[in-house]
C-alpha cells in the first residue's frame, strides 16, 4: 500500500513539473516572440525616420540652395528665340538691331522724362523747335504718362534716350526697342496678345523684342528673311522712308547681324 501511494505521488509530482515546465517554455516563447515584433517596429520606426531625414535634408537642400540667375545674354537670346518663333523675323536681324539701337537691351536710355521735358520746353521757347515739333512733343508725352501710370511708375523719372546733341529734337525714346510713346501705343494690342498680358512693357526685353520684331515685320518680305527687305525696314525703323540717305544705318545693321557673337560671348 504505502508503494502506491509513493508511486502516485511520484506521478503527481512529474506531471506538475512538466506542465510547469511547459508553461514556462510557452511563456518563453511569448517573450521572444514579443521582443522579436519590438525590435521589427523599432526598426522600421528607425528606417522611416531616417527616410524622412533624408527626404527632409533634401527639401532643406533645396529651399536653401538658389536658383541660378540666368546672365543678361541668356536672357537676350530666349527673348529673341520667343520673338523670331512668334512673329517670323530673323534671329540675327534682330540681333543686329538690338545691337546698334540698345546695346542688347543695356542702353535703355540715360536721361530721365523730365531732363528731355525741360530740354524740349526751352527749344520751344528759344524759337529752336518749331510748334508741329513741339506739339508731336505733347501728344507723346501725354502717351508716356499714360504708360507710365499702367506700368504704375512715375513718368518723370522713367530713363529714356536724352535729346540730340547735333540737331534740333526732342529725344524721349523708350525702352529695349527704342520706341517713341506713339509707336508704342501703335504696337501695344499686338505685343500684349503675344507675349500674354495687358500692360506690356518696353524696358523689359521680352516685350521689347517682341515690339521690334513686330515693327520690323510690317516690311514685305522680312519674314520671307530676304536680305533687301531687312535692309529696307532697318531704315524705316530709323527714319520712316527707305531713302539711300540711311544706307549708313542699314549697313550698320546687316554687320552687327552677322557680327553680334562678338558681343555676346
Amino acid at each position: 500500500m504505502r508503494i502506491l501511494i509513493t508511486l502516485f505521488l511520484l506521478i503527481a509530482v512529474s506531471i506538475n513539473i512538466t506542465s510547469t515546465a511547459s508553461a514556462y517554455d510557452s511563456q518563453i516563447k511569448g517573450l521572444v516572440e514579443f521582443s522579436k515584433e519590438r525590435l521589427k517596429g523599432t526598426r522600421e520606426i528607425e528606417n522611416y525616420d531616417e527616410a524622412n531625414g533624408k527626404q527632409g535634408e533634401k527639401k532643406q537642400e533645396n529651399i536653401s540652395k538658389p536658383q541660378e540667375k540666368k546672365s543678361h545674354m541668356e536672357e537676350v537670346k530666349e527673348a529673341v528665340k520667343f520673338a523670331s518663333e512668334e512673329v517670323g523675323v530673323r534671329e540675327d536681324f534682330l540681333l543686329g538691331m538690338l545691337v546698334v539701337e540698345s546695346d542688347l537691351g543695356r542702353n535703355t536710355g540715360k536721361c530721365t522724362y523730365t531732363q528731355v521735358e525741360e530740354g524740349a520746353e526751352k527749344s520751344h521757347r528759344n524759337n529752336l523747335l518749331g510748334q508741329k515739333a513741339y506739339n508731336t512733343f505733347v501728344k507723346r508725352r501725354d502717351l508716356i504718362k499714360t504708360l507710365a501710370k499702367e506700368l504704375g511708375r512715375d513718368y518723370k523719372k522713367l530713363k529714356v534716350s536724352c535729346s540730340p546733341a547735333k540737331y534740333v529734337g526732342t529725344g524721349g525714346a523708350m525702352g529695349v526697342p527704342q520706341f517713341m510713346p506713339d509707336i508704342w501705343a501703335h504696337y501695344k494690342d499686338r505685343i500684349s496678345e503675344i507675349v500674354g498680358k495687358n500692360n506690356p512693357d518696353p524696358w523689359i526685353l521680352k516685350d521689347g523684342i517682341v515690339a521690334m520684331a513686330l515693327l520690323l515685320s510690317d516690311t514685305p518680305g522680312v519674314t520671307g528673311h530676304n536680305h533687301f527687305a531687312e535692309r529696307n525696314a532697318a531704315k524705316k525703323y530709323l527714319s520712316g522712308t527707305t531713302s539711300w540717305r540711311y544706307d549708313w544705318y542699314a549697313n550698320k545693321i546687316m554687320y552687327w547681324a552677322k557680327n553680334h557673337k562678338q558681343l555676346m560671348g
